[in-house]
């Protein structure tokens, strides 16, 4: 048992050290700094609000106060706009984690605002210093930012853009898994100067998180090998129609469609346009039949009763490089880069409106086809918006890759046979922020005016990732926010 003593020199320290706090949340934690007596960094973002979404080209200002309750020595004060991804495997005996810093900005305040900061290098105890901070959201990544192999040019291409926010939407649900996460941040740290280590430790540091989609223009369809059965999207399918299970066949009706145009969402992600899809049936009768339907009588043709579908978000993760698309060729892609996990997030079946050709169902004229019969039906598809959910647009990077796939379901012919084809479906951001009002809730706008700023520097900061070429770990508290 310690002695009275020992338990007296042990309060006094615990009083006399220093009471270090960082203040810099998503919520009114970060209003400013209080009077309590610990070190604080506030961020201020202009015209900012917890469900604001930012993309590409957007402007994100503010300052950053910080206050220290004693003098405090700094190296340099650093104003940062990261982004990091972070993925992490339960399937392997002992957890596998990794960390991807994709992006630093770095915000010059010391050559910009000189006079802001004492030139002593000291942060007097009681005063308020207010650093005001100019970024914008960039159209791509520095190409350090991927320097592993990769099976195309195009794959180190889409690696280099910026992906999307993921599992950091609060209460709105991107259909991720707990296992991949994708973070920005304003960051501020006070760097300090050590004999002990040869780089400048942060003694304080506040984040703020920020809603990031990157806008980007719409790729080319994929290349889908029609009649590929072991590939993620199905771009054709027949079947046999009967009037009943046991009945003899009517005869054998094929699906065919190509990849639709690709889905705008608006700026925030709360309008989506509709998907136009043309379906061209061709409709083969049984020999018996054929006579009949040869005389030009609509009513034996089959007819088409519904058409339903599903849209499926697929999250590809790995904590290893990803050097091609893992939804094309996955065989290949698991051969040459190992294999990725995935998560499904499907929504409810929809009905989908359709119309038929004006023409009909027309004959075919070849002579090695003269029983065939052709039509098309144009279908739209309204995605299912819900302020619940958000959509992330598609996106491959070194880590992460999000897909879509529409699942289409036809129900034609007397028996009412089923016919599915799984179309590739691309999501895009609308470009123009202005085109679209961002949906500012009342009472929820922080109080910041404008600041008069200066542009940074973009900083090529080339990251080297030890978990790629050295097989180590990196802990990463996926449930805990970011860690810069």
């Amino acid at each position: 048992m310690p002695s009275q003593k020992a338990r007296a020199a042990a309060a006094a320290a615990a009083a006399a050290a220093p009471a270090v706090r960082s203040k810099a949340h998503r919520g009114p934690s970060s209003q400013g700094p209080s009077s309590d007596g610990r070190a604080r960094i506030a961020i201020h973002i202009t015209n900012h609000y917890a469900a604001k979404v930012y993309t590409t080209g957007a402007p994100i200002t503010g300052e950053a106060v910080i206050r220290v309750p004693r003098d405090t020595h700094f190296h340099r004060i650093a104003i940062q706009f990261a982004g990091i991804a972070a993925t992490r495997n339960y399937m392997t005996p002992e957890i596998d984690q990794v960390q991807h810093h994709f992006l630093l900005l770095d915000m010059p305040v010391q050559k910009s605002h000189p006079s802001l900061l004492p030139a002593d290098g000291i942060l007097r105890a009681g005063q308020t210093y207010a650093l005001p901070f100019h970024f914008v959201v960039p159209d791509g990544l520095p190409i350090g930012s991927c320097n592993q192999r990769c099976e195309h040019p195009s794959v180190r291409e889409h690696h280099l853009r910026l992906p999307p926010t993921m599992r950091a939407w609060g209460d709105r649900d991107d259909g991720s898994p707990d296992t991949a996460r994708v973070q920005y941040c304003i960051s501020v740290s006070v760097l300090q100067r050590t004999v002990f280590m040869p780089e400048p430790i942060s003694v304080l540091r506040g984040h703020r998180e920020v809603n990031i989609l990157p806008a980007y223009a719409e790729d080319a369809p994929l290349d889908v090998e029609l009649g590929d059965k072991g590939g993620e999207y199905k771009l054709e399918a027949s079947k046999v129609l009967r009037r009943t299970l046991v009945s003899r066949k009517v005869g054998t009706v094929a699906m065919q469609a190509a990849q639709p145009a690709a889905i705008v969402l608006s700026s925030d992600a709360r309008e989506a346009s509709p998907a136009r899809i043309a379906l061209n049936l061709r409709f083969v009768p049984a020999d018996r039949i054929s006579g009949a339907i040869s005389t030009g009588s609509e009513a034996s043709m089959p007819a088409v009763h519904s058409i339903t579908a599903k849209l499926v978000a697929r999250t590809y993760y790995n904590t290893s490089h990803m050097g091609a698309f893992p939804d094309r060729n996955r065989a290949r892609h698991e051969l040459n880069f190992g294999a990725s996990l995935y998560y499904s997030d499907t929504s409810r079946a929809t009905n989908v409106p359709f119309a038929s050709s004006a023409d009909g169902w027309q004959q075919q004229k070849e002579k090695d086809e003269a029983r065939a019969w052709e039509t098309t039906l144009d279908a739209a598809f309204q995605l299912p918006i819900d302020h619940r959910k958000i959509l992330l647009p598609t996106f491959h990077s070194c880590l992460l890759s999000r897909t879509y796939t529409l699942r289409l379901v036809l129900c034609i012919g007397p028996g009412r046979t089923s016919v599915a084809l799984s179309l590739p479906l691309q999501i895009v951001v609308q470009a123009d922020v202005s085109a679209v009002p961002q949906h500012v809730p009342d009472g929820d706008v922080s109080e910041c005016g404008e600041i008069d700023v200066a542009l940074p520097t973009y900083k090529d900061h080339l990251y080297v990732q030890k978990r790629y070429e050295e097989e180590t770990h990196t802990s990463i508290p996926l449930g805990g926010g970011i860690l810069l």
